[in-house]
C-alpha cells in the first residue's frame, strides 16, 4: 500500500443500485486501499454496494415533510462537507437542481477542491443549464467525464479548461458466486439495468426478443435490475405471453454470476454514459450486443471481434444480431473469445493511475 495522506472525500447520491453509484463506491474501495483518507457524503440511506471510508449517511431521520427535509438536508450537507475537511472532493450527483446547485456552489463547495462527475451523455443531468455554473465549474480542480462523445460534448457548450478523461475500471477478481439454482444448466440472455424505458427501453427490448428464434428455442431472457417501469414491463410480458420466458429477476448483488453463466449479454438503451454492464460483461468472458448509442458502446465494443454494435435504435438489427449471436457458433465462440483482451485500456491499474495522477496534482 502506497500512502498518499491525502484526504478525499467521495459525493453521492447513495451507494446502491445505480452505475454511477456502483463506480463511487469502487472508486473508494481503490482509493482507500492505495493509502488516501477516505469519505463518502452519501445524500440517501441507501447502502448496499460495499465501500471502504468513513461513510457520512445524510438520509438517517429525514423529516416528511419536503421543505424541512431540504434545508435539514442542506445544513447537514455541510457539516459533512467541513468535517470531510478533504483536498478534493468527487461529486458523482446528479446535479439538476437549480436553485440546490446554487446554494451547495455558494455556502458549501469550495470550487478549487471540487472535482464534478458528468456520467450521462445528457449532460444537464449533471451540470445545471446556466452560464454561471459552466462559469464556475470551469474553476472546479476537474470536470471527470467517463466517455470521450461526453468530454466532446462538454466541449460544445463552453470551452471548459479542466476537462479530464477518465473510463470506469474493472478489476480481474470479481467475485462470482454459485448460479441461481434457475439459471443451472439453462441456457440464456441477459439484459441489466435501472427498469426505466425512457432511457433503458427494456419494453421496446422483450417486444425484439419476442421476434428473434431465441423464442422458439426457449431461451430465456432475464432482466436484472428494479425502478419504476416494473409494472409496465409486467404488463408488455403478458400481453406478448412471454410469461415463462422473460424474467425480471430485480435488483441482485451476483450480478457478476449472472453475467458469466449467460450465453450474451444485450443492450438496448436510448442513451449511456459510460455501460459499465458492457464492460462487466466482457470482463467476465460474455459477449455482448449493444445500439451505438450515445455514449460508450462504441469505446467498448469491436464490432465482431467482441460483441456487436448495431445500428443505433434500429430494432430490426438488434433481433438480426440476437439471431446471429445465438445460431452462428463458430461467430459466437469466436466473440467469446476476444471478450477480455479487447478491454486492457480499462483494467484497474490503467484507470487508477490516472485518477492518482489528478488527485496528486
Amino acid at each position: 500500500m502506497q500512502n498518499f495522506k491525502k484526504k478525499i472525500s467521495i459525493i453521492t447520491d447513495s451507494l446502491s443500485i445505480g452505475g454511477a453509484e456502483r463506480v463511487a463506491a469502487k472508486l473508494s474501495v481503490e482509493l482507500y486501499e492505495m493509502g488516501f483518507d477516505v469519505s463518502i457524503i452519501c445524500l440517501r440511506n441507501e447502502i448496499t454496494y460495499p465501500y471502504k471510508g468513513k461513510l457520512y449517511n445524510l438520509g438517517v431521520d429525514e423529516s416528511r415533510i419536503k421543505l424541512i427535509k431540504q434545508f435539514s438536508k442542506l445544513i447537514k450537507f455541510k457539516l459533512a462537507y467541513q468535517k470531510a475537511n478533504a483536498d478534493y472532493y468527487i461529486d458523482f450527483r446528479i446535479r439538476s437542481r437549480f436553485w440546490m446547485e446554487l446554494l451547495l456552489n455558494v455556502f458549501v463547495f469550495d470550487i478549487s477542491k471540487m472535482m464534478f462527475s458528468i456520467r450521462n451523455y445528457k449532460i444537464h443531468l449533471h451540470i445545471p443549464k446556466f452560464k454561471c455554473f459552466y462559469k464556475a465549474y470551469n474553476k472546479a480542480h476537474a470536470i471527470v467525464g467517463p466517455s470521450r462523445d461526453i468530454i466532446s460534448k462538454m466541449k460544445s457548450i463552453y470551452p471548459f479548461q479542466n476537462l479530464v478523461y477518465i473510463p470506469n475500471f474493472y478489476s480481474s477478481n470479481q467475485q462470482l458466486t454459485i448460479p441461481p439454482k434457475s439459471i443451472i444448466n439453462t441456457p440464456y440472455v441477459l439484459a441489466v439495468g435501472r427498469l426505466d424505458n425512457s432511457t433503458k427501453q427494456f419494453d421496446k427490448l422483450i417486444e425484439a426478443y419476442s421476434n428473434t428464434e431465441l423464442v422458439g428455442d426457449k431461451v430465456p431472457l432475464i432482466i436484472i435490475g428494479e425502478g419504476k417501469d416494473r409494472v409496465n414491463l409486467e404488463e408488455k410480458i403478458k400481453q406478448l405471453r412471454l410469461e415463462d420466458l422473460v424474467h425480471l429477476e430485480g435488483f441482485k448483488k451476483e450480478v457478476y454470476t449472472y453475467m458469466k453463466f449467460a450465453n450474451f449479454l444485450v443492450m438496448s438503451s436510448y442513451v449511456e454514459g459510460f455501460p459499465n454492464t458492457l464492460l462487466e460483461s466482457l470482463v467476465v468472458g460474455t459477449p455482448v450486443i449493444s445500439f451505438d448509442c450515445p455514449s460508450g458502446p462504441s469505446e467498448l465494443i469491436i464490432d465482431g471481434e467482441n460483441g456487436l454494435l448495431v445500428e443505433n435504435q434500429n430494432f430490426e438489427a438488434l433481433i438480426t444480431a440476437m439471431d446471429k449471436m445465438h445460431t452462428d457458433q463458430v461467430f459466437y465462440k469466436h466473440c467469446k473469445s476476444k471478450t477480455q483482451s479487447t478491454i486492457q485500456a480499462f483494467s484497474k491499474e490503467t484507470v487508477m493511475a490516472e485518477w492518482i495522477k489528478l488527485l496528486t496534482d
